[in-house]
């Protein structure tokens, strides 16, 4: 682990930042005490003394407003004056209104200035003392061995997921490019041709499967002119067997239609002999 920074809690600026990456952990010790009314204010806290208006009391709010620069506070010592607080990862509000970066500490001096009816620079002017700002790295996460097998399991799903993504995203963009449209169109006219008349698909199937085997191999460039060839040889072949397909289902069409219609002529002959018969 690298060895902690210690800076020093300035009271001329209305918030510093603190370079701690989320989770970090930063401490605060020391107090100021006040020439004007005696009291002693760390990061966290404010002591009153004993002679004070009010008499002798401890009160929540110190110089430092943790939760409005991104940090939580953990733990605080009134006696030593030690403060503990973890950056939260979220942006501070107070930071980005003072023109700080987060995470950052706000110092509270113009409302202990005004509680008390002093000036913020006479109220600064009467304390006397240090805070010192040590940061910490987080902690390093201990992984018991018995987990690791699950740990490992984990990691792969989570890899199979992210490739699985990686790979949908690269063949989407392929297949909206001219070389996987021009390859699409030529798996296209393969599957109508299967579906063709045998007569017509016969001279057509390897040629296709030769202009196939050449894009796939890339030995054709789909933006060049001979790209756009292919292309347009391609569509013309397409439009041939859906005509070609559309004529045999029309023929197919008309040979069940003429069945159909041989078959209720017939049973309307039928029909009309059994008339007659049963007249006579």
């Amino acid at each position: 682990m690298p060895d902690p920074f210690i800076q020093t809690l300035p009271l001329n600026q209305p918030a510093i930042h603190v370079e701690v990456a989320p989770g970090g952990e930063i401490i605060l010790r020391g107090s100021f005490t006040s020439a004007n009314d005696g009291s002693i204010v760390d990061a966290a806290t404010t002591t009153w003394p004993k002679d004070s208006p009010g008499g002798g009391s401890v009160d929540a709010g110190g110089l430092v407003d943790f939760e409005a620069g991104g940090f939580h506070m953990t733990s605080r010592d009134i006696a030593t004056h030690e403060v503990h607080a973890v950056a939260t990862g979220e942006g501070g509000a107070a930071c980005s209104a003072l023109g700080v970066a987060s995470p950052c500490l706000p110092l509270r001096v113009q409302k202990q200035a005004v509680s008390r009816l002093l000036t913020v620079n006479d109220w600064v002017s009467s304390l006397k003392g240090g805070i010192a700002v040590e940061t910490v790295a987080p902690p390093v996460v201990y992984v018991p061995p018995s987990t690791v097998p699950y740990l490992g399991v984990a990691g792969g799903i989570v890899a199979a997921a992210v490739l699985g993504v990686l790979t949908l995203r690269y063949r989407k963009r392929h297949a909206e490019s001219p070389s996987g449209q021009l390859l699409a169109l030529g798996r296209r006219v393969r599957e109508k041709l299967a579906g063709a008349d045998g007569v017509v698909a016969a001279p057509l199937r390897p040629a296709i499967e030769t202009a196939l085997k050449a894009l796939r191999e890339k030995r054709i460039d789909a933006t060049s002119a001979e790209g756009k060839r292919i292309a347009t040889v391609l569509a013309r072949v397409e439009v041939r067997l859906e005509e070609s397909a559309k004529r045999a289902r029309a023929d197919e069409e008309q040979q069940a239609a003429d069945e159909l219609v041989r078959e209720f002529e017939s049973a309307l002959e039928a029909a009309d002999e059994a008339t007659l018969a049963h007249k006579n």
